[in-house]
Parts: structure tokens; sequence; C-alpha cells
């Protein structure tokens, strides 16, 4: 009777096999696992609202069969992301591109000043001139390319005093990531010390720097308008930041071709749009913020504003000149990135905009 009652256990688990009726530990088996490197605090808005959603997005646009995984801390410097995918460390990283600007020469088209108060408008134009541009240039060889988004516009904070004339700005100790956000500290006057935003809180509280130039929610978010009490903007802002999210090329590849399909799908221009949606809600958030711990905050009165344009225009012959020695028209690009920020604006709004 007990090997009778064995060889019908042994066919009863045949037969679900053959029906598909797979064990739990055979089903998960089927999921595919991606590690995404988080570099930031969970709590934190680059996380919470923009990968954390996106990853949920991946696992429903696959009916399950990708899932995302998050590290429980950064492998990795942020300026180290990049590599951690494109090597396989990880299979996913994101960061700032600026923290690597020599690597990504061209993306700064998206930092140049002046470009845009909206991050929504100019992350979609950014995804879509990146687009064109890897057709000409790849600067992301070895990953796969999932998107690319701008936060809002920079501001100048300082700790001390108000910027009211340019002479304010001499020898300013303003932290700055490299390629265009130190230009424009160093062609202001300033004198640009190198960091990546998670060491600027301790570097404010130790005096080594007086001052940052970015958008108002990332001296919220970092909670260095504790020391900053000063904010100086200027119509569209003195440079916006570019972001990657990229994946390892040959894990890429391993997937099938219906959940490469169903990632993109929630990728690219999508995310794009969502990403530069929560920028634009953080900036609003923290001018709230400053308003009500009383941040002391004008607008660059029209010499000021008329100064920092005249010395920032060389930064835009620049990138053209880079652009060219490159191949690449880069007139044509930033006069579509031009008309595709105005048009995405004035197309129902800038939460709307077009698919």
């Amino acid at each position: 009777m007990k090997s009778c009652h064995v060889l019908g256990v042994v066919a009863a688990a045949a037969t679900a096999l053959i029906l598909g009726w797979a064990p739990q530990g055979a089903q998960a088996a089927e999921t595919t696992v991606l590690t995404f490197n988080r570099w930031t605090p969970a709590t934190h808005h680059f996380h919470a609202r923009i990968m954390k959603p996106w990853a949920d997005r991946v696992e429903e646009a696959t009916q399950g069969r990708v899932k995302i995984q998050f590290t429980a801390a950064s492998l990795g410097s942020p300026a180290r992301q990049f590599d951690l995918a494109r090597t396989g460390v990880v299979d996913i990283a994101s960061s700032n591109q600026s923290y690597t600007a020599e690597r990504f020469p061209l993306a700064g088209f998206a930092e140049l000043p002046f470009l845009s108060s909206n991050a929504e408008a100019l992350s979609v134009a950014n995804w879509r001139a990146t687009v064109a541009l890897q057709k000409q240039v790849d600067e992301y060889q070895g990953t796969k390319l999932l998107t690319v988004f701008s936060n809002g516009p920079a501001m100048i904070f300082t700790r001390d005093k108000a910027v009211k004339t340019i002479a304010d700005l001499d020898n300013l100790r303003v932290r700055a990531s490299e390629g265009i956000p130190a230009r424009v500290a160093q062609l202001l006057g300033a004198v640009p010390v190198s960091a990546p935003i998670t060491e600027a809180y301790q570097m404010l509280s130790k005096g080594i720097i007086e001052s940052i130039i970015l958008p108002p929610d990332s001296i919220h978010s970092f909670k260095m308008d504790q020391y900053l009490k000063h904010m100086t903007t200027t119509p569209d802002g003195l440079f916006s930041s570019t972001f990657f999210v990229v994946m390892n090329e040959a894990k890429w590849n391993s997937l099938s071709e219906q959940d490469r399909e169903a990632i993109m799908s929630v990728s690219g221009e999508n995310f794009a749009r969502e990403a530069g949606k929560v920028w634009d809600d953080q900036d609003k958030m923290a001018l709230a913020a400053f308003k009500k711990g009383g941040m002391d905050s004008h607008v660059a009165n029209e010499a000021l504003a008329a100064e920092i344009s005249k010395r920032l225009a060389v930064l835009e012959e620049e990138w053209l000149a880079l652009a060219k020695a490159k191949g690449v028209d880069g007139a044509q690009l930033l006069k579509g990135v031009r008309d595709d920020i105005r048009s995405y604006r004035d197309s129902a709004g800038s939460t709307e905009g077009k698919q």
C-alpha cells in the first residue's frame, strides 16, 4: 500500500508538471530579476517617486515576467554608475551625467543655460534629441539607453549674503559638478568646487563651500536650506542637469523581444515625461518650503541678468564647436530642442503635452 501511495504521488506530480501546474518555486524561476543599483536614499524622490514607480510599471508591462530589484546600498559612487551597468556589476543604473561629463560631452546640450523653466518639457525634448543624436554618435556604448531626463532650472543659492550684482559672485566657493555646471560657476567669477550632491551638505556645514547653483528641489531634498539662506533666480535658470538610465547591453539582449518591447513601452519618452513631472512638482514644494522658512528670495535685476547672459553665451558656442568636430549639426539639434520645448508647453499645457 505504501508503495502504491508513493507511485500515486509521483504520478500526480508528473501530471501537474505536464499540465503546467508547476510548484511555486518553478514559477519563480521563469521570472527575470534585474538588479538596479540605488545610490540615493530610499526615501529620496529620485528613488521613491521616479525609479520605484518605473520599476513597478516594468513589472506590470511584462505581466510579471521581469522584476526589478534595487540594491540595499550603492555598490559605487555616483560617478561610477554607468560603469556598474556597462561592466555587468549590476543590470541597471542611473546617475547625473555631469558627474562624468567627459564621457557624455554631447549630452551637455540639455544642460545649456536658459533652455526651459519646465523640467517636463525639457525632459521630453532631451529624450527626442538624444535619440536623434545617438544615431550619429553613441555615448552609451555597452549599454541599452532606457531614458534620459532633466530636472528643473538651477538658481543661485548662497549662505552668507545675497547675490545682487555680478561682483557678489567673485571668488565665491561654489559646489559644482564637472562639465557645464562647473563652467557656469567659473564664467560667473566664482570658484567651482567639484563634489557629488551627496557630499554637499557636509561641505556646507564645514564651510568648505559658500554657495550652490542647483534647482530648488536639490537644495531642499538634501536639507541644504538649513545653511543656504539666499536665492537669486534668473529666467529659465542657469542650467538643468540631465540624467540617464541604462541597462547592461548583454542583459538587455538576453531578454525576449516581447519583454524588450514591453519595457520600452514604459521607458523612453514616457519615462522622461513622468520623471520631469516629478522634478517640477518637487521644485514647487521646495519653493513653498523656502517661503515658509523665510528664505531671502529675489529675481536678478536687469543689469545682473544681462551680465549673466553675456558671460554664459560662450557655453553654447563651445558646445556647437564640439558637435561640429564630431560631425553633428549642433545648430539644427538645438533648434529641434527649443522647438520641442515650445510646442510641448503650448500643447494642452505643460503637464499634458504630446505623446
